[in-house]
């Protein structure tokens, strides 16, 4: 009984750790391991995967609800709006105290803080019911969340503390940044560790080896940038490359025939999908929602449950001239993401029989990309007030062809090699769009920003971009529009504002509080000790 009753109390407190640290101030976020028996949590298989699952939601939210798109897409130049939390990444005046930076490195750390206490609980298990390949699964997914964290974190600050285990820093949390080497570095190893332990399927949503290898192929084609001028490491990029090919020619996974198929609630982890946010009604508490359609639906009856404040929300002048407006409209990826003046949905409204998009709006367009409409909309799930469970994308197959097709290009000015051609032309056929017969990095970069727009990746592209060839990188968002759009009649004409960015500007500052709590993030960055080296 007494066995029982410790049993249950360490559940309990487990649980309150996963439900309520979102709301924790302090960027360890540390959980009280010593104060809780955690070697005995961990007695079943099914315990595992309980611990496991909260890794694929919570912990992102604050993340995820808004600064996925201001960072990766307001700060990139794909979207524009008149709210000066998120103008202010447009105009690269963000600043310390912002909001959307605070929620971010909260989140990332929270999950880094999570993915830590899964690790240690499970390495201290003693149950003799779990198997050692048991164990092995569990740490890798809680690795592999780790590792998106950790990229996200360097991508977007740079120089940042590692924390591999939460109990070495629970009497001294004053920590210095990694080198920017380091931290690549450590979630890679994390990255190696999940694609040699995940399995190669498992259930929907869960991550597997081929999500690990997938990732593996982002962060090395980032990487192999790093301390270069006009050229990337090989070794890199031949990683990139391998990990690239690997997922697209032998994981079974398979590009979606419509574009905008994915982003419906039915096709919830489809065979593009390597890796995404699961959310699903926030009746299960604050957090494991997903927030984005009650910032993007332009009006409130297209969500029918009192939000839609997307009116002022869109594309930048920018990547609406990349769609190909005013000349053409023939980007079959445009209209799922953004609406256009005109523009017919039959599948929003549906008891009106379809939604017609005629708002003269700020940003001349709204955010489709995650608008599925109302509850009626989208019979046999539920959705509430800021609340759908559509899966936010973190990494698609399209993607990876595109790392592939990169990759191979290598730092040649241009390739007209079979694979690579292949592998670009797929994602651009589907598109709706013509064959190349040579391409270039231009080439590829561009479709790499049609076909993500919105999912948070512009930003972190053009930071990797900045690694090895600072100039062109300043140079590209000097070139972009970022200004808003006037209207006559039906007519809508963009105001021209064109912004150069610093060096400093391709890495965000840290939060003010942080810094207060920690002043050795404004040291000079260390190595980090790899122990096992």
């Amino acid at each position: 009984m007494h066995k029982m009753k410790k049993r249950l109390i360490l559940i309990a407190t487990m649980f309150f750790i996963l439900f309520f640290t979102a709301c924790m101030d302090d960027f360890l976020d540390r959980p009280p391991l010593d104060q809780i028996t955690i070697d005995n949590f961990y007695s079943t298989p099914e315990e595992l995967r309980m611990g496991t699952a909260a890794l694929y939601n919570l912990p992102w939210f604050d993340y995820n609800d808004k600064g996925f798109f201001a960072i990766g897409d307001a700060a990139g130049g794909n979207f524009i709006t008149n709210d000066g939390a998120y103008l202010a990444f447009s105009l690269f005046t963000v600043t310390s105290t912002s909001p959307r930076i605070n929620e971010a490195w909260r989140s990332f750390y929270q999950v880094v803080a999570q993915s830590n206490m899964v690790i240690y609980g499970v390495n201290n298990s003693d149950s003799r019911d779990i198997t050692e390949e048991q164990k092995n699964l569990a740490i890798a997914e809680a690795r592999f969340m780790r590792a998106v964290a950790y990229l996200q974190l360097v991508a977007n600050w740079g120089p940042v503390p590692i924390i591999e285990n939460n109990l070495d820093h629970l009497d001294d949390y004053q920590l210095y940044p990694i080198v920017v080497e380091d931290v690549y570095k450590f979630a890679i190893r994390d990255l190696e560790f999940a694609a040699e332990w995940l399995l190669e399927n498992d259930l929907p949503g869960r991550v597997t080896q081929w999500s690990a290898k997938g990732m593996l192929a982002r962060a090395h084609l980032y990487a192999a940038g790093l301390n270069q001028n006009g050229t990337r490491d090989a070794g890199h990029l031949t990683k990139a490359r391998n990990y690239a090919i690997e997922v697209i020619e032998e994981s079974g996974h398979s590009l979606m025939d419509n574009y905008g198929d994915q982003y419906i609630l039915d096709n919830n982890n489809n065979p593009e999908s390597l890796f995404a946010f699961q959310w699903v009604d926030k009746g299960s508490g604050w957090g494991v929602q997903n927030t984005h359609q009650a910032y993007f639906a332009p009006e409130g009856r297209l969500t029918g449950v009192g939000d839609g404040w997307g009116g002022a929300n869109g594309a930048s002048a920018d990547l609406q001239a990349l769609y190909g407006w005013p000349e053409s409209d023939n980007d079959l990826r445009r209209k799922p993401t953004f609406m256009f003046y005109g523009d017919f949905y039959p599948e929003l409204l549906q008891d009106e029989g379809g939604y017609l998009y005629e708002r003269k709006s700020y940003a001349g367009s709204a955010v489709k990309k995650y608008v599925i409409g109302t509850p009626e909309d989208n019979p046999g799930y539920i959705l509430s007030f800021m609340s759908t469970p559509l899966n936010t994308p973190m990494l698609r197959l399209a993607e990876i062809y595109l790392i592939a097709a990169e990759a191979i290009l290598g730092d040649a000015e241009s390739t007209s090699d079979a694979d690579a051609l292949r592998y670009y032309n797929a994602i651009r056929t589907r598109a709706g769009l013509s064959e190349q017969n040579m391409i270039t990095f231009d080439d590829i970069f561009r479709e790499k920003r049609l076909e993500l727009a919105m999912e948070g990746r512009l930003w972190h592209e053009l930071v990797r971009w900045h690694y090895f060839e600072a100039e062109k990188a300043r140079s590209y968002i000097a070139n972009q529009n970022r200004g808003h759009f006037e209207w006559d009649d039906e007519e809508r004409t963009p105001t021209e504002l064109y912004i150069t960015p610093s060096d400093a500007d391709f890495r965000f500052p840290y939060p003010e509080t942080d810094v207060v709590n920690n002043p050795l993030l404004n040291e000079e960055p260390i190595n980090y000790n790899f122990s096992d080296e």
